[in-house]
């Protein structure tokens, strides 16, 4: 009977076991992408101090991981907050809130996210980013979507809504905030723009 009560507990302890090896890969890809390193499966491996064949076990792909990757980002940079914009009662404050949180989530990864976007760009980025960025556009759609329904009647048009959302890209607001800027402080200014885009009342 004892070895039956004891297979749960041992159960456990590796799988605790498998979910920090898993943390501490994770941390690494951040580390190697903070770092400025090339990244690739061997410079994680040897930043988590493990085999390569541990992170594919993880991950499966480089692409697994760097998903993973995203996924820890959205969270710790604020985007599962990204429903409350939604909610809101008022459409033109639900669009500020929206912007608001992506600059904000902007400005936390800013390093980070500059890396995985020039892989996007050369092509060895992920489908997770191309995914977020589709999801940023149906947000936005139905943001402006309702906007227009509240007599504001350009503002849902899919000129404006492909406008908006190149205006709520990362590579956009990192540019536009500068080398000594910060992506959070020029949400203000990001809404006013779209404000000008969206045909809004002043």
């Amino acid at each position: 009977m004892g070895s039956v009560k004891q297979r749960p507990y041992r159960l456990q302890q590796r799988q605790a076991g498998v979910d920090a090896t898993r943390s501490r890969i994770i941390a690494a890809a951040l580390a190697v992408l903070d770092g400025g390193d090339s990244f690739s499966i061997e410079a994680v491996a040897r930043e988590a101090h493990v085999a390569r064949l541990t992170v594919y076990d993880r991950f499966g792909t480089r692409e697994g991981l760097l998903e993973a990757v995203f996924d820890v980002l959205a969270e710790s940079g604020g985007l599962i907050r990204l429903p409350e914009a939604f909610t809101q009662e008022d459409p033109i404050a639900g669009l500020e809130q929206f912007i608001a949180i992506f600059c904000g989530f902007y400005s936390a990864h800013r390093i980070v996210l500059r890396r995985l976007h020039a892989l996007e760009v050369l092509g060895r980025g992920v489908s997770a980013e191309t995914d977020r960025n589709q999801r940023r556009l149906q947000g936005l759609r139905v943001l402006l979507g309702r906007l227009a329904s509240a007599s504001h009647l350009d503002s849902g048009t899919d000129d404006v809504v492909h406008a908006v959302h190149a205006l709520t890209s990362f590579a956009f607001i990192d540019e536009f905030a500068g080398p000594g800027g910060d992506p959070a402080d020029v949400a203000p200014q990001i809404v006013a723009l779209i404000k000008a885009a969206a045909h809004l009342d002043p």
